[in-house]
């Protein structure tokens, strides 16, 4: 039995990385792949390698993609290998028409991976038949050539060979029609979502691109980014098959919501997008949110449960401008998260100032990132005092960030963003070398320096990670710090939501001999009942609590429980905020033993600090 031929496909691309993931891609698919970084390398390959299909890309340097189609395609040997050309929906005009190339396959970037298998799959199987008909066309050919030589067979060969014809005409007819079939099958899967029978993120990027390359912008139009309220407790306390029936329903009342005109997008999870058009302004789109909000109130009787959602929706109308698709989806999702922060159940009209702060804070995220890559960060320090001897204890460094054009940038700027990018390890860790680094020099030269314990702040999600004992080590070993000159700050509410994981690393870096600090004690879930469980040796009391403390016996008491409580339990205690001598001497008849604030002294750099060690000030 012979086994089938993989088919052999053919890669031309100048860049990398796209080589890597078509290759991988094509490889997972059951193909055999070769690959050319040229059109030159490619030409080199035809050589000596004929394959079933060429895979090009339009915008290669030197010998670009229509370039290196126009070669194939004059060549006797080669033009008849199919050709798919990966273009930009903007290289279309002109290149076909002036290289006679307007019968060739493309597909527009960026493309679905499923997209790319079917035009694949669809131009090899074409290939394979059109190869099988000009077999059977050179076999009619002899077969007439043998009919002429047998002149007394002539007739009845020939109403054979007739029959033939027609039954092959028939047949490859038949599987056209089938390959056409299939194909608008597969187009329709790759356009639609499989759960709700919703358009899919695939193709609202073709329509929103499609209206792009008018002449004349589309107006009167409006687009709602929908994202469901409570839909995940659904799944997780009702299982993802009640999750897929809920958004089947939701799509069904949606679809009553708008007009046939109108379209609705499934973009992923429970994010839906319904571009409505022939909209005659803000408030008749705003008259539909409102509709769908009510709709979406209604609670959905499924199986056994009823259940109720809300909708958060933000409203993106036409009159702010678009360069890209992709732009729309920005502002789109920006609006709808701007409803969610707005407190859910609700919608909000996106603006030009929406827009703007949207901008800026990308560019911020950008220079954000390449910030960590030019070393663009510094440590300021606040001194930690004790409040009876005024004597200095400790500093917590505070990582700043050197803008080249806006000068220094508090955490309070940026440190939220860099959690939301997925970056605040890196800082995180920046700080604690920074840190060492500083402490180390100060220690060469002062001896106080021997006494001071430097507060770090750590991120809930640099605790998940399980090798940050060993990192910590190795940070403290190049630098010549002993672990309990160390003291890491870990707030409240990441000691009381921590997980296995973050538990089990917290009690390492306990045992190795840093000391552990619940920061901002008392906003989160004030877990009296838990301190003795955690590895802990300080609390801070936040500065709301110290701000306070001139209001009254209700503040006072807070505060005075809150120092007994750790007192008993051997926990040190430091009060930050502290700005006033009252708020000082407060602190001090209650037991408070450390303290910060601008009363002593504000952040500073290291350069001021060694400054003030100098001068044996503290």
């Amino acid at each position: 039995m012979e086994t089938e031929t993989v088919a052999l496909i053919l890669i031309v691309d100048d860049n990398l990385d796209n080589l890597i993931v078509l290759s991988t891609l094509l490889t997972d698919s059951d193909f055999r792949v070769l690959t050319a970084t040229s059109g030159q390398d490619a030409f080199q390959k035809l050589d000596h390698i004929t394959p079933d299909l060429i895979l090009l890309d339009g915008t290669m340097s030197e010998i670009d993609g229509f370039e290196l189609c126009y070669r194939i395609k004059n060549s006797p040997i080669l033009q008849e290998i199919p050709i798919i050309l990966m273009i930009a929906s903007n290289e279309i005009q002109g290149r076909f028409t002036e290289l006679n190339l307007e019968s060739l396959d493309y597909i527009n970037k960026p493309f679905l991976p499923t997209e790319l298998l079917i035009r694949i799959r669809l131009n090899l199987q074409l290939l394979t038949l059109t190869r099988s008909l000009y077999e059977k066309n050179n076999q009619l050919n002899q077969e007439i050539v043998a009919r002429q030589i047998a002149e007394a067979q002539t007739y009845q060969l020939s109403q054979n060979l007739e029959e033939r014809v027609i039954e092959e005409t028939q047949e490859l007819t038949l599987r056209i029609n089938e390959l056409q079939a299939r194909e608008k099958k597969l187009t329709y899967a790759a356009f639609h979502d499989s759960l709700t029978g919703l358009f899919n993120r695939a193709w609202l990027m073709q329509y929103l691109s499609e209206i792009f390359d008018q002449q004349q912008p589309q107006h009167g139009y409006a687009i709602l980014f929908l994202d469901l309220d409570r839909f995940k407790s659904v799944n997780d306390y009702l299982g993802h098959l009640v999750g897929d029936k809920l958004l089947q329903q939701v799509a069904h009342r949606l679809k009553n919501c708008i007009s046939q005109s109108d379209k609705i997008v499934r973009l992923s999870g429970d994010e839906f997008l319904i571009f409505l058009v022939n909209q005659d302004g803000v408030q008749s789109v705003e008259i539909v949110a409102n509709f769908i909000l009510q709709q979406l109130h209604i609670p959905f009787n499924i199986d056994t449960y009823q259940i109720s959602i809300g909708v958060s929706i933000g409203i993106l109308p036409s009159t702010l401008s678009y360069q890209q698709p992709t732009d729309i989806l920005r502002d789109a999702d920006a609006a709808m998260y701007q409803a969610k922060r707005a407190g859910k159940g609700c919608h909000i009209v996106f603006t030009s100032e929406m827009q703007q702060q949207t901008l800026q804070r990308i560019q911020l995220e950008s220079e954000l990132r390449q910030s960590i890559e030019k070393n663009e960060f510094c440590l300021y320090y606040q001194p930690i005092f004790c409040l009876t001897s005024q004597k200095l204890v400790g500093l917590e460094a505070l990582i700043q960030w050197q803008h080249p054009q806006k000068g220094i940038i508090s955490p309070d700027k940026f440190i939220t963003i860099a959690e939301e990018m997925g970056i605040i390890s890196t800082l995180d860790l920046l700080s604690l070398q920074l840190a060492c680094q500083q402490l180390y020099r100060w220690k060469q030269e002062f001896s106080i320096a021997d006494s001071l314990v430097i507060h770090i702040n750590i991120s809930t999600v640099q605790l998940q990670q399980l090798d940050l004992v060993e990192q910590i080590k190795q940070i403290l070993s190049e630098n010549q710090i002993s672990p309990s000159a160390m003291r890491l700050e870990v707030t409240e509410n990441a000691f009381i939501k921590a997980s296995s994981i973050v538990n089990q690393v917290l009690e390492k870096i306990h045992t190795l001999g840093i000391k552990l600090c619940i920061d901002d004690f008392g906003t989160g879930y004030s877990c009296f009942s838990q301190l003795h469980t955690f590895p802990v040796d300080t609390l801070k009391i936040d500065r709301s609590f110290t701000k306070n403390l001139d209001d009254g016996i209700k503040s006072t008491a807070i505060v005075q429980n809150m120092i007994s409580f750790a007192n008993s339990l051997g926990i040190s205690v430091v009060a930050e905020g502290i700005e006033t001598q009252k708020q000082l001497e407060n602190l001090k008849k209650l037991g408070c033993q450390f303290g910060q604030g601008y009363l002593f002294s504000r952040s500073l750099p290291s350069e001021q600090v060694t400054s003030l060690l100098k001068s044996q000030k503290f």
